[in-house]
């Protein structure tokens, strides 16, 4: 499945969180870990399963007894498209946008702080 197109539902977010967790998986395995939270039934679980194979979200092979499903991209990949979207969408493709405001309306720790330094410093001596 191309990067590009990977822009989950929250509730595809949910199954996949599981899928990344532990896979494969079966329909009852995911029922029993979703019944509580966020409270799904069995057929709700097996619709979005449904569809997110028809989207080619996740894949599943024919076990012995059900069907064992897997996740098809993986959770890198799918948060990257995320916020690449998001930054797109809101902040009109600005990183420094987004930055800037994140900067004046959150205090961020001494090691968010570093850790930033790190990551941007890490660029620089990349595009040296």
């Amino acid at each position: 499945m191309g990067k590009e197109n990977i822009i989950l539902q929250q509730s595809e977010w949910i199954i996949m969180e599981k899928l990344w967790e532990e896979h494969p998986r079966t329909i009852m395995q995911l029922y029993h870990a979703l019944k509580e939270n966020p409270g799904w039934t069995k057929s709700t679980v097996n619709t979005l399963l449904g569809r997110m194979v028809d989207k080619g979200i996740i894949y599943y092979e024919q076990g012995t007894k059900a069907k064992q499903y897997y996740p098809n991209v993986n959770r890198d990949d799918a948060a990257l498209a995320e916020t690449e979207s998001l930054i797109e969408r809101v902040y009109q493709g600005s990183v420094s946008m987004m930055m800037n405001t994140l900067v004046k309306k959150k205090a961020f720790s001494k090691e968010e702080i570093r850790s930033l330094y790190d990551i941007l410093k890490g660029l620089e001596d990349k595009n040296d």
